[in-house]
């Protein structure tokens, strides 16, 4: 474990040097607006103090207001935003917090999967304060199964590219929660039915293996999560999103991390078809791509879904993958407050006998914004 815990220290060592000079170079410089906006209207005007053709509107001979410079931001530029000015519209929030502005975030939620629903619950707390325009500090508490899943992060947020493309890099210690498997007959005779000396009353039915609603806690890990956030609008309300994670590199390994169900050869008729192996996660490196869409059909509502693909070690095999789904609807008043509704599909490519919809988790999350 040593050795692995070595090449990892100088990976994340380097990787942070790198891109935390290339995130926090400039950051006392804030986005302006377009240059040359301040010379046209400040030294443009004639002798009575008129304005001259350059200004952001002009007028036709009748006094009407002629168009819009399409140049102009259409509110303000990102680096400008203040509390009273940042957008309600989703997609149109820079994607690093604004200098001064602070976002708190609380959540609650609870899993509403095929079994074991409202059996457990999970709270979360995060916040994000922007220390420049284009340099976010973050941190947060998440976590699932009473507890049995966790996290708790702490990293910053720099932009590469302003409101375009971000590195995201936060020191992370976690564990996931395991689902304990058992066989169900379907379909059941009674609710949640079992077989009994390996039969059903149901003398037609199979016998599946599947996630019990009970969970228990696997091996505690510490990681340097390392992501690009990208967002791309391909309209004023439509934009692709990704790149939220990207990689986890691990500091240690656990002998317990996650369930992985693999077909049982030659099992036979009515018998359960699969078994559930509890893997556990070396000190390589982990895939975690993401991916998805946000829409603002309406400025102060958005809808967002993305997936995310789990690879742990980097092991591509069949059996390893995990592809979790999330849809989240946020209503936002003003622009201090926003309230919304995620749900999650915990794998949306499951193995044989379990539907994609067998494992959900709902919460309820709440974001206020202080500052100035």
């Amino acid at each position: 474990m040593l050795p692995s815990f070595s090449r990892g220290l100088r990976l994340a060592l380097v990787l942070a040097l790198s891109v935390g000079y290339v995130a926090w170079h400039g950051h006392s410089q804030p986005a302006f607006a377009k240059g040359g906006d301040d010379e046209e209207e400040g030294g443009g005007g004639d002798d009575d103090g008129g304005d001259d053709d350059s200004s952001a509107k002009t007028t036709d001979e009748d006094g009407d207001g002629g168009e819009e410079d399409k140049d102009q931001p259409p509110v303000t530029a990102g680096g400008l935003f203040t509390l009273n000015t940042y957008p309600v519209n989703e997609i149109l929030r820079p994607l690093t917090m604004t200098q001064h502005i602070t976002q708190l975030r609380l959540g609650v939620g609870t899993d509403i999967s095929s079994k074991g629903a409202f059996d457990s619950a999970g709270v979360s707390l995060e916040v994000q304060h922007g220390l420049a325009d284009n340099f976010t500090l973050i941190g947060g508490l998440t976590s699932a199964y009473n507890f049995k899943q966790f996290g708790v992060y702490v990293g910053f947020e720099g932009a590469l590219a302003y409101d375009l493309l971000d590195i995201r890099v936060a020191a992370n210690v976690h564990r996931n929660a395991i689902p304990i498997y058992q066989v169900f007959c379907n379909p059941p005779g009674t609710p949640n039915e079992m077989p009994v000396n390996g039969m059903c009353t149901n003398a037609s039915a199979t016998q599946d293996n599947l996630p019990s609603g009970q969970y228990d806690n696997g091996g505690i890990r510490f990681s340097l999560d390392v992501g690009f956030p990208f967002r791309y609008a391909i309209k004023p309300e439509i934009a692709i999103i990704a790149l939220q994670t990207l990689m986890s590199i691990d500091f240690n390994s656990v002998d317990k991390d996650f369930a992985q169900v693999t077909p049982i050869s030659g099992a036979p008729m009515g018998a359960p078809q699969t078994m559930t192996v509890v893997k556990g996660n070396g000190g390589k490196p982990d895939f975690n791509p993401s991916i998805g869409i946000a829409v603002n059909p309406i400025p102060a509502l958005s809808l967002v879904a993305f997936g995310q693909l789990r690879i742990p070690d980097f092991d591509f095999s069949a059996g390893a993958f995990q592809v979790p789904l999330t849809a989240r609807i946020e209503f936002s008043p003003s622009q201090k407050f926003d309230i919304g509704l995620e749900f999650t599909l915990l794998n949306v490519k499951p193995p044989d006998g379990q539907s994609p919809i067998d494992n959900r988790f709902i919460s309820l999350f709440a974001q206020a914004r202080l500052g100035r």
